[in-house]
C-alpha cells in the first residue's frame, strides 16, 4: 500500500472519531450547565474550563475570545475555523483525506462524509450555539456511527482497513483519557470530594463516553471515582475504555506488520506492548486521585509516541496534526 493512502486512511478515520468525541463533550457540558442552579456566564465558564484544559485548547480559546461565554466556547469547539480541532474542521480534514483516496474507498463512505460536510457548511452556527439544539449534536454522533458501520460493511478488511482501525482506536483511547483528565481540573471547584457535585461530574463523564447505562449494569452502588476510572480505563468489554481500545489498536498494528502479537517488529509495537502491560497489571492503588492522574498522563504521552512511530514507520514522514502545528507557531510568535 502507498504511504499516502495509509496516511489518508489513518487521518480520515481519526478526524471523524475526534469530531464525534468533541461533540460528546460539548453536548454533555451543555446539559450539565442547563441542570446547574446558576446560569451566569462566569459560572458557565467554570464548566467549560476543565474541558478546554483537558483538550489542550484553553490558551487558544482565551486568546481568541476575551468574553468567556458558553456560546463562545460552543462555537469555538463546534464551528470555529480558527480552531483546528473544531467539529467543522475535523469533518473538513476527514473529507479532504477521503477526497485524495476516492478510488480506494467505497462510494458509500465518500457520500457519507461529503453529506455531513455539506450539512455542517450549511448549518446556521449562530442558531445552534444560541438555541442549544441538541438534535444537531445527535446528528453528528449518528453520522460517525453510520460511517463506521458503512466502513465495516463496504470496505475490504485488508491492510487499509487496519489503518482505519488504528486511527479510530488511537483517537478514541486518547479522548477517553482526556475526558477522565478533565475531572482533575474540576476537582479544585469541589468543596468535598464526595458531595453531590462530585457525583454529578462523574455522571457527566460517563455520559460523555456513552457509559452511564453500562456503568449501572456493572455497579449497583453510587457513582464513585474509583469505579468510573476502573470502567473507563481497564474494562476489557466496554468499547470506549482505554484498555479495550489499545487492545484493538495492537491487533490492527500486528495485522499490518504480520508480526505475532507476542513479539514486536518496530518501535510502535514495542511501545504498545509496554502500555498494554502497564494497564493489564494496574491495581486499585493506581486508580486513586494523584496516581490515577499520573497514569492518565503517562497513557496520553504513550499514545502520542505510538502515533509518531506509526507515522514514521508506515507513512515515512513526521506526523502532521494541525493542533500541534498551531502550538508550535504560537511558541515561535511569542519568541
Amino acid at each position: 500500500m502507498l504511504c499516502r493512502v495509509a496516511d489518508s486512511l489513518f487521518w480520515m478515520s481519526r478526524y471523524i472519531e475526534r469530531a464525534e468525541n468533541t461533540v460528546r463533550l460539548v453536548d454533555v457540558t451543555l446539559q450539565t450547565i442547563l441542570e446547574s442552579e446558576h446560569g451566569s456566564d462566569e459560572i458557565s465558564y467554570t464548566h467549560w474550563k476543565p474541558i478546554l484544559t483537558a483538550l489542550g485548547e484553553i490558551e487558544l480559546f482565551e486568546s481568541q475570545h476575551p468574553e468567556k461565554t458558553s456560546r463562545a466556547v460552543n462555537n469555538f469547539l463546534t464551528f470555529s475555523k480558527e480552531n483546528p480541532s473544531s467539529v467543522f474542521n475535523c469533518i473538513a480534514f476527514a473529507r479532504e483525506n477521503a477526497r485524495m483516496i476516492r478510488d480506494q474507498i467505497s462510494s458509500e463512505m465518500w457520500e457519507t462524509i461529503n453529506r455531513m460536510y455539506l450539512f455542517l457548511k450549511n448549518t446556521n452556527a449562530e442558531k445552534v450555539c444560541s438555541e442549544l439544539t441538541f438534535e444537531f449534536f445527535q446528528k453528528i454522533k449518528e453520522f460517525s456511527l453510520l460511517f463506521q458501520g458503512i466502513t465495516e460493511a463496504t470496505f475490504p478488511h485488508q491492510i487499509g482497513y487496519e489503518f482505519i482501525i488504528c486511527g479510530r482506536q488511537l483517537e478514541r483511547a486518547d479522548k477517553t483519557c482526556r475526558i477522565l483528565d478533565s475531572k482533575q481540573y474540576m476537582r479544585s471547584n469541589n468543596d468535598h470530594e464526595n458531595d453531590a457535585l462530585d457525583v454529578a461530574q462523574w455522571a457527566a463523564l460517563l455520559r460523555g463516553c456513552s457509559a452511564f447505562e453500562a456503568y449501572h449494569r456493572i455497579y449497583a452502588s453510587q457513582i464513585t471515582g474509583e469505579h468510573v476510572r476502573n470502567m473507563l480505563m481497564l474494562s476489557r468489554n466496554f468499547p470506549r475504555s482505554v484498555l479495550f481500545c489499545v487492545n484493538k489498536l495492537q491487533l490492527a498494528m500486528h495485522a499490518i506488520s504480520k508480526c505475532p502479537i507476542t513479539y514486536f517488529s518496530n518501535e510502535a509495537e514495542r511501545k504498545m506492548g509496554i502500555l498494554i502491560s502497564r494497564l493489564n497489571y494496574a491495581n486499585e492503588n493506581d486508580l486513586k486521585d494523584n496516581k490515577a492522574d499520573q497514569l492518565i498522563e503517562d497513557i496520553e504521552d504513550a499514545l502520542a509516541e505510538i502515533a509518531v512511530e506509526l507515522s514514521n514507520r508506515y507513512m515515512f514522514r513526521e506526523i502532521v496534526d494541525p493542533v500541534a502545528e498551531l502550538a508550535e507557531l504560537a511558541e515561535l510568535a511569542e519568541g
